[in-house]
């Protein structure tokens, strides 16, 4: 009974733990946008769970959102300024996330992208670059490691275009089965591989007969 009693009061305390810890998450938020803004929540087939803030700033009619009176600065010259974070979602289960890209912000060119500190202990991506029409940000270290961890939560992560208000659609991945970025290392290709095997084969082959 008094096992029972302690595994009870564990739990307890576990969940209140969590719960304080979601709580705390949601109380950070990007600065308030008069043109939109909002949330969603991802849950992916790899395991990732948690949600994402979103706000766009019209630069035109509200010069002083997000830019100006916060002392950032716009990524580009595009007119609306697109603003997201992550909120990882904690728990003993969620992979640690990796990648974040934006797919399309209703077909207009993305002018430019960049990072700002939330100033709330985020984690800065190690990496960011538009490939073709995607925004990309990189949560991984030098060993490819994913280091968004569950219950982190990112910086702002900004773009500038000239399209009016599109959300997009969205990819989040943990470290496993990344692509490549721009100028990044390459898969040698099936060929290369075998030839640099043989070539191994002749080397050790020679050395035997040297030996011998």
């Amino acid at each position: 009974m008094r096992l029972m009693t302690r595994k009870i009061g564990f739990l307890s305390v576990l969940a209140v733990a969590i719960l304080f810890a979601q709580t705390a998450s949601a109380a950070l938020h990007l600065p308030d946008s008069s043109y939109y803004q909002g949330s969603t929540y991802y849950n992916t087939d790899d395991g990732l769970r948690g949600r994402i803030d979103y706000a766009v700033y019209d630069t035109d009619a509200y010069p002083n959102e997000f830019v100006g009176d916060d002392g950032y600065e716009a990524p580009g010259e595009g007119q609306y300024i697109y603003a997201y974070q992550i909120f990882h979602q904690p728990g003993f289960f969620n992979p640690s996330l990796a990648y974040f890209s934006l797919l399309d912000i209703g077909g207009v060119p993305i002018d430019d992208i960049d990072t700002r500190d939330d100033g709330s202990d985020g984690i800065a991506p190690t990496d960011q670059y538009i490939l073709d029409s995607e925004a990309v940000w990189d949560f991984t270290d030098e060993n490819k490691d994913a280091i968004l961890l569950a219950g982190d939560h990112s910086w702002f992560l900004i773009l500038s275009s000239d399209n009016d208000w599109d959300r997009g659609d969205y990819e989040i991945k943990p470290a496993e089965g990344l692509p490549i970025p721009p100028g990044g290392p390459q898969t040698p290709e099936p060929a290369t591989v075998t030839l640099l095997g043989i070539g191994g084969l002749l080397a050790l082959g020679r050395r035997k007969r040297s030996a011998q």
